[in-house]
């Protein structure tokens, strides 16, 4: 389930019906901390590696009522596509406004326009003047890191 940057205060009925429901819900720390104290589900970090670590909890997902909290829209180069290929597919995509898109509207970027990278360290490659690219941030180093390969490839100056 898709969650913005304005937390809980943006879930729609729909949504925090899902969250109320939930028996477990995972997420990344951030999107585990969005959610009020009252919700009673356990909450549990995703995994790490991902899929490894999200195959090796299926037996002990069986059966429950389980959200995954992820940033906007789970099936745009987010956490979906991996959950249906573990799980052969999932109960319900509840997706919010994706960080791309709202990146996108920001820089008033066409998608058509844009590169999105899922993984930093492919940066390089999409260098070049005038090229628009969207990094998605893995954790709290990604951003010192793009900077380090912009700054090392030449585009340190970039915006």
């Amino acid at each position: 389930m898709g969650i913005g940057a304005d937390g809980w205060s943006g879930l729609d009925a729909e949504r925090r019906a899902a969250v109320e429901a939930a028996e477990i819900i995972l997420g990344g720390e951030r999107h585990l901390a969005m959610l009020p104290d009252e919700i009673r589900a356990e909450r549990r970090p995703l995994p790490t590696p991902l899929r490894d670590g999200l195959g090796q909890m299926t037996a002990f997902l069986k059966g429950k009522r389980v959200v995954v909290l992820a940033s906007g829209d789970p099936l745009v180069a987010g956490i979906g596509t991996t959950l249906v290929e573990v799980f052969g597919g999932v109960d319900d995509v509840l997706p919010a406004i994706s960080s791309v898109a709202l990146a996108r509207a920001r820089m008033q970027w066409p998608a058509e326009s844009v590169t999105v990278l899922r993984d930093h360290r492919d940066l390089p490659r999409h260098l070049s003047p005038e090229n628009r690219v969207i990094v998605l941030s893995a954790n709290s180093e990604t951003p010192a890191e793009v900077a380090r390969l912009l700054t090392d490839s030449g585009f340190g100056a970039s915006t």
